[in-house]
C-alpha cells in the first residue's frame, strides 16, 4: 500500500504522514517504511525518538485495517512507554522499516509493541497505548 492509499486509510495529510508505504500485515501485526526525512521540520539534531510518529500512524493503520468496530471515530496515543533508542546510527536518504504487534484490544483502546530499524538494525523500540474515540 502506498502513500495515496494511505491517505485513504488515515486522517494525516501531505508532510503529517509519516509511513511511506506499507510492506505486509495481518491481524496481529503489521510492517511499513518511513524516512529520515520526516524529522527535518525538527532540525537536523532532532531526535530518532520522535519517530514513534510513523509508529503509532502504522497502529493506526492496523486498526482501520482489522477493526470490526465501525463506531471509532479516531485513535490518539494515550501513551508512549519503554521507548528505547538502541544505537544513533548516521542519517541517510534509505527507508526504515517500521513494525508493530497488536499486545491488547478492548473497546477502549489498543496496546503495541513497535520497533523501527535502520540499515537492518533495531534503532528504536517501545510501546503504545492508543485510546479509542468511540462516535
Amino acid at each position: 500500500m502506498d502513500r495515496d492509499q494511505l491517505h485513504t486509510l488515515l486522517p494525516h495529510q501531505g508532510e503529517a504522514l509519516w509511513l511511506d508505504r506499507l510492506i505486509e500485515h495481518d491481524p496481529a501485526r503489521i510492517i511499513g517504511l518511513t524516512a529520515w526525512h520526516h524529522l527535518a521540520a525538527f532540525g537536523e539534531e532532532a531526535s530518532p525518538c520522535l519517530l514513534f510518529e510513523a509508529a503509532a500512524q502504522l497502529c493506526a493503520a492496523h486498526g482501520a485495517l482489522y477493526g470490526a468496530d465501525d463506531s471509532i471515530e479516531m485513535a490518539l496515543v494515550g501513551k508512549l512507554s519503554h521507548l528505547l533508542l538502541h544505537h544513533e546510527p548516521q542519517r541517510r536518504d534509505g527507508a526504515l522499516q517500521v513494525s508493530a504487534t497488536q499486545e491488547a484490544l478492548s473497546p477502549a483502546g489498543a496496546l503495541y509493541a513497535f520497533a523501527v530499524h535502520a540499515e537492518g538494525r533495531l534503532l528504536l523500540d517501545g510501546k503504545l497505548l492508543l485510546v479509542l474515540v468511540h462516535a
